[in-house]
């Protein structure tokens, strides 16, 4: 898996003042991990921003932080944003053992053309966007795809028990968890819903005229 390249500067402005790096085009953030503790960082804001266009939850990054003899091997954990101007105002990334397994969410792709879809007009309905699983670093995947050419019929669903996935990788989300499904097409799903709505009013109606027929005179 391709790692993607970051370099940092270790970083002593904390707290509110943090706010005054934007203005030199930084924008801090942390890397954390077993056996030490965090560490302050400072990114280059237009660096830092391509690299987040790339990278997923799944991404291995090496942050080479400016005084430090080795690379940290990440992933990114959280990224918090203006809530207005969407720039990013703080990350927050997780340094990994290679020898030790990590739990990641993980995005569902769907790829291929359903013929439910193509040929009969039902509506294909990705239930879920994404999936947590378990592995080493080293068999992270940056998405899971999903070939629904296989849907042919009209009420046709995939579940997380049905994703093909690389060995070594465990996933974590419940197997009967519907994924994609095809409903049908809206037309009919109207006619049926009308149907159900109609049919108890027509029971009543003939369950009162039976009692009115069992009134004696």
């Amino acid at each position: 898996m391709e790692r993607i390249q970051l370099s940092a500067a270790p970083r002593t402005v904390v707290g509110k003042q943090v706010k005054h790096l934007r203005e030199e085009a930084l924008t801090p953030g942390v890397i954390y991990g077993h056996g030490f503790e965090p560490v302050p960082v400072q990114f280059g804001t237009r660096e830092l921003e391509a690299a987040l266009l790339r990278a997923g939850s799944s991404t291995l990054l090496n942050i080479e932080v400016a005084g430090v003899a080795q690379p940290y091997t990440v992933i990114v954990r959280d990224v918090q944003r203006h809530t207005l101007k969407r720039f990013v105002t703080h990350v927050d990334m997780q340094a990994l053992s290679m020898t030790e397994t990590v739990r990641v969410p993980v995005s569902l792709v769907l790829v291929g053309e359903s013929p439910a879809v193509r040929d009969l007009h039902g509506m294909l309905l990705q239930v879920i966007n994404e999936v947590e699983i378990e592995c080493l670093p080293s068999a992270l995947i940056p998405s899971i795809e999903i070939d629904v050419s296989g849907m042919t019929e009209l009420g046709s669903a995939l579940t997380v028990g049905d994703l093909v996935i690389p060995q070594g990788i465990k996933i974590l989300t419940l197997a009967e968890e519907v994924v994609v499904q095809v409903s049908m097409p809206e037309e009919e799903e109207e006619e049926v819903v009308e149907a159900a709505a109609a049919a108890p009013a027509a029971e009543v109606e003939v369950v009162r005229k039976r009692k009115v027929e069992e009134v004696p005179e």
